[in-house]
């Protein structure tokens, strides 16, 4: 479902408070309220138009916290909840430099020293796609910066704190995918054109969309993981996403169309309706009714579509 941009999350927060385990060292608290807090929020996404959104200030008193917000909003509630769940750290709001951010101000994150002196750095806002889709995180404790004022938490010590938290029986979601990898190795496409064995790839990777993304930015980011993962250097080149968005007073709604031009293959995908193929008339019909995008490219498919018909 698209999300009011009001709706709130205080309720889910509280449960996280008062659900975390006793028996714990004080890095697995750090990480359930980490993975648990990850499983609520939406990246903002209105901050590509409006970069006020970043300043938005976070208002306790109103007893409401809406599921959209920036790295700002993200950052500071995680640092909120580990000082006041584990008071025997210390967590504060830093600057992290990100290549290709483009807006003015700086991206955020969270700096967490430990009684023992282990200092880490999280960054939840990165790390919201990931938790969601149920694979392995790439932000907590995994980077440092150029001055090496961090310390490493391995993906291993990260698996068997999840396994003890109760967030893994088994494995992640990327062992499911590389499974499904080294199926298609064995997978016989002879007498199949460019076009079937593409379209046979991203029918699979739908079955693996079931996820319990909170909005589309994380769902769009694990699809780009998928595409990256499982179609090949050829199928890559060719693909090109187009962001449409479609907005009213309450609600933001967001779509993605994944184009593979070449091969006459289109896709979309958004929350309320899922992964779905479309067809350039799809693309038309939508850019008619409403949707709009900032993408010359897709235009070029709206028109050519439109000087087929007048054919």
């Amino acid at each position: 479902m698209n999300l009011k941009v009001g709706q709130n999350i205080i309720p889910s927060i509280n449960f996280i408070a008062a659900s975390m385990p006793e028996d714990i060292t004080d890095l697995e608290k750090v990480r359930y309220i980490y993975i648990n807090l990850g499983k609520l929020f939406s990246y903002d996404y209105r901050v590509v138009r409006d970069e006020s959104v970043i300043s938005k200030q976070i208002d306790y008193a109103s007893n409401e916290i809406n599921r959209y917000q920036t790295c700002y909003q993200i950052s500071e509630i995680l640092t909120i909840l580990i000082n006041g769940l584990v008071p025997t750290s210390h967590a504060k709001i830093v600057e992290r430099k990100i290549n290709g951010r483009s807006f003015n101000k700086e991206h955020i994150a969270t700096e967490v020293t430990f009684k023992d002196n282990l200092k880490i750095l999280l960054d939840l806002t990165l790390d919201l796609s990931n938790i969601q889709a149920g694979l392995r995180t790439k932000e907590f404790g995994f980077t440092t910066n150029i001055n090496n004022d961090y310390d490493i938490i391995s993906l291993r010590e990260c698996e068997e704190m999840d396994e003890k938290l109760g967030f893994i029986a088994d494995k992640y979601t990327d062992d499911y995918i590389n499974e499904f990898k080294n199926t298609l190795k064995k997978a016989n496409f002879s007498g199949k054109t460019k076009s079937e064995i593409l379209d046979f790839k991203i029918r699979k990777i739908k079955e693996s969309l079931a996820k319990d993304f909170k909005g589309e930015h994380e769902a769009i980011r694990y699809i780009n993981t998928l595409f990256n993962k499982i179609l090949t250097n050829e199928e890559l080149s060719i693909l090109k996403q187009f962001n449409l968005s479609y907005e009213n007073t309450d609600e933001l709604n967001f779509m993605a169309i994944f184009s593979f031009n070449e091969l006459g293959l289109y896709y979309s995908y958004s929350n309320e309706l899922g992964f779905n193929k479309i067809n350039e008339s799809t693309i038309e019909n939508l850019l008619k009714s409403g949707w709009k995008t900032n993408s010359n490219s897709i235009q070029s498919i709206f028109d050519k579509e439109t000087n087929k018909n007048k054919r």
